[in-house]
């Protein structure tokens, strides 16, 4: 009898009699196919990619022009504000003050002018007075003198004799009395005179550069005086007949 050598292999855990080697591969075999121990690769899902709408980064320097248009806007609008107000408070009294300033309202004296006149609603002849009194107490002589012609302007547009327009010569305003007063008596002929030299004091005191002193001043007012003594009288006169 032929004796068959059976290998023993020796290992940790002493000698055994199965080949490491093939346990390991027969171990390969049996878990190459398994999904539990290798699971396959998942398929790739094909998402479609979001439309997404594309945003333009903006241009350079549009949000401070933005904040630049919008303060304009807030400057604009205060200042629209602040102007009806001051319209409002302004208008409240239009004719007020002046029985303080002038000793009496001239402008019910003449309101029915002679002709139809282009007349200043918005600045009376008593607000242009209350404003060379303020500037005559100051000592702004040159200033009160303005003030004065501009309120005698303003009594000669409601009696007839010129259209108060801001902004014209005394030269276009004289030739408007003049005008008017020819052919109308010795009366009207003193007031083309007198206005006369209301307008030379207002010409020589506003666009000279000489000093404007109380006696000019005062010059004015007296030319002024007598030309609205002839206007009021006149006014009278024609009220009562």
């Amino acid at each position: 009898m032929t004796a068959v050598a059976v290998s023993r292999f020796v290992g940790p855990f002493g000698p055994s009699d199965v080949d490491p080697d093939e346990a390991r591969d027969a171990a390969c075999e049996a878990t190459a196919t398994s999904q539990v121990c290798n699971p396959p690769e998942p398929d790739p899902i094909d998402l479609p990619e979001p439309n997404l709408p594309e945003f333009s980064p903006p241009a350079e320097g549009i949000g401070v022009l933005s904040q630049l248009l919008v303060g304009v806007l807030v400057v604009a609008l205060v200042l629209a504000i602040a102007w009806l107000v001051y319209r409002w408070w302004d208008g409240r009294d239009v004719d007020g003050g002046d029985d303080e300033v002038n000793g009496g309202d001239r402008d019910e004296e003449i309101d029915e002018p002679i002709d139809v006149r282009v007349i200043d609603r918005e600045t009376p002849p008593g607000r242009w007075r209350r404003l060379a009194a303020e500037h005559r107490d100051s000592g702004r002589f040159r200033d009160s003198i303005r003030c004065e012609y501009r309120a005698l302007v303003g009594d000669l547009a409601r009696a007839g004799y010129v259209d108060e327009i801001p902004g014209r010569t005394s030269g276009e305003e004289r030739d408007q009395v003049a005008q008017i007063a020819e052919g109308r008596g010795d009366a009207d002929g003193d007031v083309a005179e007198a206005f006369d030299v209301a307008a030379d004091t207002f010409d020589v005191a506003w666009f000279d550069d000489g000093v404007v002193t109380s006696d000019d001043d005062d010059r004015f007012l007296a030319a002024q005086a007598a030309v609205l003594g002839t206007v009021l009288a006149g006014s009278r006169a024609g009220r009562s007949g």
